[in-house]
């Protein structure tokens, strides 16, 4: 005769193993039709993304996938194989600012706009926040805007 702890142990061993055995997708998800930029062909590292790189076509998705506009221009940051849909962060927009370079660091505020110059602690692409150093040596958090150039608030 089975004891009872025996019992519910076994039933709930056999809940977990019917839980994981089903598809992901039959647990709720909602599918949904997006438009999708796939690899045409296998992409090195560091590749700048030309149009023939990828293919743009509609692909019905199970789960929330962030799949970003991607361009030409972005670069990639691993190996992507033939085939394989392009999201971040395996693509990204290419960095406008490089670590270590000099920047303008712009403020604005009404009618005064003042440039000053400085050196990027890192790189970033447009609309990224990254610190920059002035050349006094202050710390400045800063907004990428253009290639060379980031603007303070």
């Amino acid at each position: 005769m089975i004891s009872r702890s025996l019992l519910s142990l076994a039933l709930g061993i056999g809940a977990v193993v019917a839980l994981t055995a089903m598809p992901w997708h039959s647990a709720g998800a909602q599918a949904a039709s997006r438009r999708v930029a796939f690899a045409t062909h296998a992409l090195a590292r560091g590749a700048v993304l030309t149009a023939d790189d990828f293919q743009v076509r509609d692909t019905t998705l199970h789960a929330p996938l962030d799949t970003a506009k991607v361009a030409p221009g972005w670069v990639t940051r691993r190996m992507i194989a033939a085939g394989e849909m392009l999201r971040e962060p395996a693509v990204q927009p290419p960095d406008l600012v490089v670590a270590n370079q000099p920047v303008e660091i712009e403020f604005r505020d009404k009618n005064v706009r003042l440039i000053l110059l400085g050196t990027s602690t890192r790189s970033g692409a447009l609309g990224e926040r990254i610190t920059v150093r002035t050349e006094q040596g202050k710390r400045i958090e800063a907004v990428v805007v253009a290639a060379g150039r980031v603007r303070i608030d």
